[in-house]
């Protein structure tokens, strides 16, 4: 009689627990169910829209000249530093022929010898470089220094030939300077031959300012791809995507309090906004842009900005 009471009072504990147990996941389910996430939103807007690509540049300036030795001797004085600009017809690089080395003699004697030989500038620059100082020997035909002229600089941008429709000439592009510079720039010239390795199509770009840039800057060039008038734009955080970047949607409201998934055709991509192509919305539409990422569908939500 003792073991059948203990047996019943274990069957009811056993009952409670499992009763308790159920309605704790009720609780909890019901309370996850009732969680309102606070969200931004937005309307769609219709206007131009404008989608680019991106390539890199290299600066070089077109016009440079290189002095060079006409004999071999010493650099007796070099009048001139890295960097400094120059005159026309000024003074560079005195050079002693090593005969005048040798004999003590600065000027032409009867035997032909040239004692002192001055170079001077064949164009108002800058100093590039300078290969040889003060004291240096040098043989004929050596290089002294490099003068380059700050108002030839350009860009140089090769573009793959699947791009070349992208490139005219007298066209309009951006360059980004490292450090968030943005120059406006023009295509000066498309040169008429391919790279042979890369089978790119090298272009020059003229920047509408200068501003110090030194040679050899890479820079990215944005080239526009696309243009379209009315398109339906977006801001980018609207969009979302599963993991193989293979289908879009966006969460749109469809009361105060409750959001949807809609299934969405993108387009022309900006660089902080999106086009979409179907299905059609109106300005009427309110389209989350925090908040949205991992929401289900039919979620509920709480606005707290509308931009």
């Amino acid at each position: 009689m003792i073991k059948k009471v203990w047996m019943f009072i274990l069957a009811g504990l056993t009952c409670l627990t499992t009763f308790f147990s159920c309605r704790t996941s009720v609780d909890q389910e019901n309370a996850s169910v009732r969680s309102v996430v606070p969200v931004t939103i937005t309307t769609p807007r219709t206007g131009k829209m404008t989608e680019y690509t991106e390539l890199m540049a290299t600066s070089a300036f077109l016009v440079k000249t290189v002095i060079k030795s006409p004999v071999s001797g010493y650099v007796q004085n070099c009048s001139i530093t890295p960097g400094e600009k120059v005159a026309r017809n000024q003074v560079l690089f005195q050079l002693r022929t090593k005969e005048s080395e040798i004999l003590q003699q600065d000027s032409i004697n009867p035997n032909g010898i040239i004692g002192v030989v001055k170079m001077k500038a064949s164009l108002d620059g800058v100093v590039a470089t300078i290969e040889h100082p003060q004291g240096d020997f040098v043989q004929e035909g050596d290089i002294l220094c490099t003068l380059v002229v700050p108002g030839s600089l350009v860009f140089l941008l090769d573009v793959p030939y699947e791009m070349k429709n992208l490139v005219h000439k007298g066209g309009e592009c951006v360059l980004l300077l490292p450090g968030n510079t943005t120059i406006s720039s023009t295509i000066r010239s498309v040169l008429p031959s391919m790279s042979g390795p890369s089978q790119t199509q090298r272009v020059v770009l003229q920047p509408l300012s200068l501003q110090d840039i030194p040679e050899n800057l890479v820079a990215r060039v944005r080239v526009m791809k696309n243009f379209k008038n009315n398109a339906v734009i977006l801001p980018k955080s609207a969009l979302l995507n599963d993991e193989i970047m293979k289908n879009f949607w966006v969460m749109k409201l469809i009361s105060d309090s409750v959001a949807v998934k809609v299934p969405v055709e993108p387009g022309m991509k900006g660089t902080d906004s999106v086009e979409l192509i179907s299905p059609v919305f109106s300005s009427a539409d309110r389209i989350l842009t925090s908040g949205n990422y991992g929401l289900g569908d039919t979620a509920l939500v709480r606005i707290i900005r509308h931009e």
